[in-house]
């Protein structure tokens, strides 16, 4: 009854079998009951934390751990650590993205000697002028860049001017001799019979004599016959005018005959004057397109010869660029007295220059023309320059124990400069450089002990956080040995901001 009573009133029976300590074990069971309800609810709480669902923001991944050793810096997109900053975040930040640099690395075999730029000699022009005078205008100074045709200087020059004058003599003569030569053609054309016209004209008479001959035959035949009656007298008058006739055609021939011979000296006169005429004629073209040609030398274009006239000759010579490109020489001034044949400036095109290095004795029997060359600049630590080996001098300086090596680099944007010092890297074979990607140190963070940069993606707001391994800085770059390539962009000022941002995002995580 006592049993159903506590019952009832919730309270545990009296355990008979307890001693007399028994009344401590029923204090401690609340107690244990209350550590196992803590320990389901710890677990629960880790099981939810595992899962993503504890204290994280509504669509947010949570990344697995990386190995910096053993990840690839290229991983799947879905492993992708990004920061991304709103419009007013970004232009506060003052982000400045540039591309990966690249910078030259050693490599066994290689020769690395040092070396000064050039310019390349083979696209050296000179700008001459052909005629002496005084210089009036100088139109270029040095380092000028200039284009083919653009006038550099302006020389006042008598030869200039008298040769203007002696074309337009010669352009007379020319024209005279072109019209005496039209006339003796005309007269030849109208003494054009000549020998065949006396050829014709004996034919003519020695034929005409026959006739005589046979008509006068036939007419003292006749008379003879007339006399005896044998003969009517209209026979005797036919025969008489035929023969009074042939004597009549041979008087002709004759004169005829005369005629020709007479011509003939006076045809061969007409033809050899015409021949003259067209000696003369081609002598003096020949004269003229020499003197055409030297104005052309001297700068005048075609239209302005053409139109050339006394009151148009000048004595202004204006020398002009032969090519284009920049100017490395120039040896006049304004009221300088230059002869013909002077050079006045030289035009270099610096899109490819030389580097002359000078390379011990010793490595000279590895290299080879056609070799690859890389070439690295004290001033641009972040740029590598490639070229390749065109001349090996076989003659070695005494003093040195050294042979030149020539070396053609192309030189987009003329960034190399004549004169500039270089280090350069050598190899046997076309394909022996080393090179590795290269960034400003200030592109570099640590995040949780791991070197990181940031990586800029086709979002203009959004950032990649790009584990990297890094070699040894020298002179604030960084060479990247593992998770850049070069081309790519990474954040090279502000990179301390979104590193705050990554924190602030990813803290207690």
């Amino acid at each position: 009854m006592t049993d159903k009573t506590n019952l009832e009133n919730n309270i545990d029976p009296p355990t008979p079998d307890v001693e007399s300590d028994g009344s401590t074990g029923r204090s401690l069971r609340p107690f244990f009951i209350g550590g196992a309800i803590i320990v389901a609810a710890v677990l629960v709480l880790l099981v939810v934390w595992l899962f993503g669902g504890f204290g994280s923001k509504a669509g947010r991944q949570v990344l697995a751990p990386r190995s910096l050793d053993t990840e690839t810096p290229h991983a799947a997109d879905s492993a992708k650590e990004v920061v991304t900053l709103t419009a007013e975040q970004l232009k506060n930040a003052g982000i400045v993205v540039s591309p990966v640099g690249e910078q030259m690395t050693s490599a066994a075999g290689e020769t690395a000697a040092d070396g000064v730029v050039e310019a390349n000699a083979y696209r050296q022009t000179p700008a001459v002028t052909l005629a002496g005078g005084i210089v009036r205008r100088v139109s270029a100074e040095l380092g000028s860049r200039v284009r083919a045709g653009d006038t550099i200087a302006v020389i006042f020059s008598d030869e200039f001017a008298q040769t203007q004058s002696r074309y337009l003599s010669l352009r007379t003569e020319a024209g005279n001799a072109a019209k005496n030569y039209d006339r003796a053609v005309r007269l030849a054309a109208i003494n054009q019979p000549g020998r065949a016209e006396l050829e014709q004209a004996t034919k003519q008479r020695v034929s005409a004599e026959a006739s005589l001959a046979e008509n006068r035959n036939r007419f003292e035949r006749t008379t003879r016959l007339a006399r005896i009656g044998a003969a009517s007298r209209e026979e005797l008058e036919q025969d008489n005018t035929k023969f009074r006739t042939a004597e009549a055609e041979l008087v002709e021939a004759r004169a005829r005959e005369q005629r020709a011979a007479q011509l003939l000296p006076i045809s061969s006169e007409v033809r050899s004057a015409s021949e003259e005429a067209l000696n003369k004629l081609r002598s003096s073209e020949a004269e003229l397109a020499a003197a055409r040609q030297r104005l052309i030398l001297f700068g005048m274009s075609a239209q302005r010869i053409d139109r050339l006239t006394a009151s148009l000759i000048s004595s202004e010579l204006a020398v002009s660029a032969p090519t284009t490109g920049t100017i490395t020489s120039r040896t006049v001034n304004v009221g300088d007295v230059v002869e013909g044949n002077k050079e006045l400036m030289r035009v270099t095109d610096l899109s490819s220059v030389w580097v002359i290095a000078k390379v011990y004795e010793r490595d000279i029997a590895r290299l080879q023309t056609g070799g690859s060359a890389t070439i690295a600049v004290e001033a641009l630590p972040d740029r590598v320059f490639r070229g390749q080996v065109a001349y090996i001098d076989p003659q070695l300086d005494e003093t040195t124990r050294t042979a030149k090596v020539r070396i053609e680099v192309g030189n987009p944007g003329e960034t190399l400069k004549i004169g500039m010092f270089v280090r350069v890297s050598l190899s046997g074979s076309r394909s022996g450089e080393r090179t590795a990607p290269v960034v400003p140190s200030s592109a570099v963070q640590t995040i949780n002990g791991r070197q990181v940069v940031f990586v800029a993606t086709d979002d203009p707001n959004t950032f990649e956080v790009r584990s990297v391994r890094l070699g040894e800085e020298i002179q604030g770059s960084t060479p990247v040995i593992e998770g850049l390539t070069q081309g790519e962009k990474v954040v090279t000022t502000g990179s301390f901001m979104l590193r705050a941002e990554w924190l602030k995002l990813n803290q207690g995580k």
